[in-house]
């Protein structure tokens, strides 16, 4: 039940659930040992999601279209995440072993596990943004991100910031124009001082004045011989 690849099914077909599937196991024959081989299944299949992708968001989804459906799995696949529809049991049982206060309190209702890629962050802009049009058919719950449980309007705040790239674009534009200026005063300085060396190189050494005297006397100021001052 995997639905981050583009697939043609959709929520309504008879089996787009786990809770579904296993009503149609357990009425085939042998249907108790069918429907625990399905439950073992679905629980394999969500335990292996979470040891490659340990960031995932917790939703209601109820009564989606087809074509909403096509919208929200498209947008997910494009941005590498997986939309798991499981059981409130059975997913519960999957995330006993991660042992978070208040994870198991997420999953009421019919619930849809979305698993992020990577970065969480555009993951939280999908959901949010579709949830927008879509209030009464996806309910956001909760997430798992970098190992924190978070509630639903952790998940909206998170959907508002800025993506990474365009963090690290930011954080560069402020640090690019204090260490440009740092960078034209040194060089500025240098430059003031290579020209002052230059100059002291080229000119004479400046030694004392020496008195300036006029033909015919003493120098102007200094009191002649043999008179008083």
């Amino acid at each position: 039940m995997t639905i981050g690849r583009p697939p043609t099914a959709s929520f309504g077909t008879p089996f787009g659930t786990p809770d579904a599937l296993l009503r149609f196991a357990s009425q085939s024959v042998g249907g108790a040992r069918l429907g625990r081989k399905v439950k073992e299944a679905i629980i394999e299949e969500l335990s292996t999601e979470l040891s490659k992708r340990p960031n995932f968001f917790v939703t209601n989804i109820n009564r989606l279209t087809a074509p909403e459906a096509d919208v929200l799995r498209q947008r997910l696949y494009a941005a590498q995440a997986h939309l798991i529809m499981v059981s409130r049991r059975l997913g519960r049982r999957t995330i006993e072993p991660l042992h978070m206060t208040g994870l198991a309190e997420l999953f009421e209702g019919s619930v849809a596990l979305v698993f992020a890629g990577g970065d969480a962050l555009p993951i939280a802009k999908i959901i949010v943004e579709f949830r927008k049009t879509h209030e009464e058919q996806l309910r956001v719950r909760g997430a798992v991100v970098d190992g924190q449980v978070l509630d639903t309007g952790a998940v909206e705040q998170l959907a508002y910031l800025p993506t990474r790239p365009v963090l690290l674009a930011q954080v560069a534009a402020t640090l690019e124009s204090p260490v440009a200026d740092v960078i034209f005063t040194i060089e500025r300085l240098l430059g003031d001082l290579a020209w002052l060396l230059e100059q002291a190189a080229v000119k004479p050494p400046i030694g004392p004045a020496a008195p300036e005297t006029t033909q015919g006397g003493p120098a102007q100021g200094t009191p002649e011989e043999g008179t008083s001052p």
